[in-house]
């Protein structure tokens, strides 16, 4: 996690009762390259007595004393480098960033910042493919449980949630990526400060092709893999050679999926993460290379097509730094003994890019995923989070699920939507399904009743647990339904990259 606190500002402390109110300074608290929230030094000076108290001092960097004067900005100058330090110490202990008290303090502070009440919103959410769901959320939802609202909506299996993430990227063509979002903050709060033209992506978030088995038995997250693989091809980050592209295309216009993938895999970047060009110190000071991450390696590029591969396992650490160009990272790695020497050496490679938050990133996720993977565990499920979430359901009468049928298209262009309910679009019916919470039936029928003493409410005590109507002996299947054919499942998402 890249940690800056570029500068402070001086403000009015609205709250105070006082006449004229107080001053006080506030940090602005950058992370991973993009202004999160802003603390008073008061609010730092709790996090780090609950931290301390948590995790003991030897974690921590030593925390400014208080001053019994008030500093202006330009006097606290130092004591903003001084709590830069302390935040950067921070951010450089995955156990401290993943605790629930760091967490929350971020999260907590976005929201202040914003200064708005938490309310009803809906949240556009596009595929690689440039086509879009909406999502109702809360505005001030966490990344986690936004993400598991998406995943319930499209309907894939929620044990598979966690293989994949949302992103913020530059546009909905998704070639730029600016940065996976991260649960400590909100997606709707992060995408009203971006640029007008940046948008959530959804995408996979693993990196070993071996965790990958469970995907291709959902069909839903089969198609999500498939049509992210041909963008992949499209933007050329995928090298497709010319004895398999008849076989590739032959698979795609029999849509077969399984079939296309097992292709694909072995081809040259399936799997990797292309950052673009990117100024290096390796081979020489100055180099312009491509910057790939993937299979567990790192790998640079030149303009000649020569690769140079960097193992993951041999890097001993990296850390990310501004500089006067922008953000720069480095990691240190072991190279072979050159001829005549007894042994290899430790050397610093530097990365200068528009993405190097993105890289640094996507490097802390592959060696999580890679110590996760050698333990034999598995990836998290949304019944291991803390507390129980449950996710808002979409109760507008039309959904725009025009990326459902619509052809596998990068370009992001849009295209009309189709006149069609959400359950035609999914194969599971001709009309729309509303989800009803029980306390709102039940409010409903209260009021019912009280309108007319002739209201039936013989159906009140047939409620599902799922918040729907039970069946009764006058009930019958409705046809629209979701779960009308059990068969359905396996049709979903079966037009979605338009195959």
């Amino acid at each position: 996690m890249h940690i800056s606190i570029p500068e402070s500002e001086e403000l009015v402390d609205e709250t105070s009762t006082k006449n004229p109110p107080p001053k006080y300074v506030s940090y602005r608290v950058h992370i991973n390259g993009t202004y999160h929230a802003s603390a008073r030094f008061s609010q730092l000076f709790k996090l780090n007595e609950r931290l301390t108290k948590q995790y003991g001092k030897g974690c921590m960097e030593a925390f400014p004393g208080k001053s019994f004067l008030y500093m202006k900005p330009e006097q606290a100058h130092f004591r903003r480098y001084q709590l830069q330090n302390w935040m950067q110490k921070i951010g450089a202990q995955p156990l401290i960033v993943q605790g629930e008290i760091f967490q929350n303090f971020l999260l907590n502070a976005q929201k202040e910042v914003q200064k708005a009440p938490e309310e009803d919103a809906q949240l556009e959410i596009f595929l690689v493919n440039g086509k879009s769901v909406t999502v109702d959320i809360l505005s001030t939802d966490q990344t986690d449980d936004v993400l598991e609202s998406v995943i319930q909506l499209i309907g894939m299996d929620p044990d598979l949630t966690y293989y994949f993430a949302l992103y913020l990227v530059e546009d909905a063509t998704g070639k730029v990526t600016i940065r996976r979002l991260q649960d400590f903050e909100s997606p709707f709060i992060s995408l009203r400060r971006a640029s007008a033209e940046n948008k959530v992506m959804l995408r996979t978030a693993f990196w070993n092709q071996v965790v990958a088995g469970p995907l291709h038995a959902d069909p839903i997250a089969l198609n999500l893999i498939y049509i992210e693989t041909i963008a992949d091809i499209k933007k050329g980050w995928i090298v497709v050679d010319d004895d398999v592209a008849d076989d590739l295309a032959q698979f795609r216009a029999q849509k077969d999926r399984e079939s296309f993938l097992k292709i694909a895999k072995d081809l040259k970047g399936f799997g990797c993460e292309c950052f673009g060009e990117a100024t290096c110190s390796f081979p020489a000071d100055g180099s312009k290379c491509t910057v790939r991450l993937g299979n567990d390696e790192l790998s640079l590029e030149d303009e000649s097509g020569k690769e140079w591969k960097f193992k993951v396992q041999r890097m001993r650490c990296w850390r990310t730094y501004t500089v006067e160009a922008g953000v720069e990272m480095e990691f240190e790695y072991y190279f072979d003994p050159v001829k005549g020497a007894a042994e290899g050496e430790m050397k610093w490679v530097k990365i200068l890019s528009p993405q190097t938050i993105h890289v640094a990133m996507c490097l802390q996720f592959l060696v999580e995923e890679m110590l996760r993977v050698r333990k034999k565990q598995t990836i998290k499920k949304p019944s291991d989070r803390v507390g129980k979430f449950k996710p808002k359901r979409n109760v507008q009468n039309k959904v725009d699920y025009d990326f459902l049928t619509s052809s596998d298209n990068t370009d992001g262009a849009a295209s009309p939507p189709p006149k069609m309910s959400i359950g035609a679009a999914l194969g599971f019916g001709k009309g729309p399904r509303l989800s009803v919470s029980l306390s709102d039936l039940m409010a409903k029928v209260k009021a019912e009743k009280e309108e007319s003493i002739h209201t039936d409410v013989a159906g009140i005590h047939s409620i599902d647990e799922e918040g729907g109507e039970g069946k009764t002996a006058d009930t019958h299947d409705d046809p629209d339904d979701y779960d009308s054919d059990e068969d359905d499942d396996k049709r979903a998402f079966a037009s979605m990259a338009g195959l």
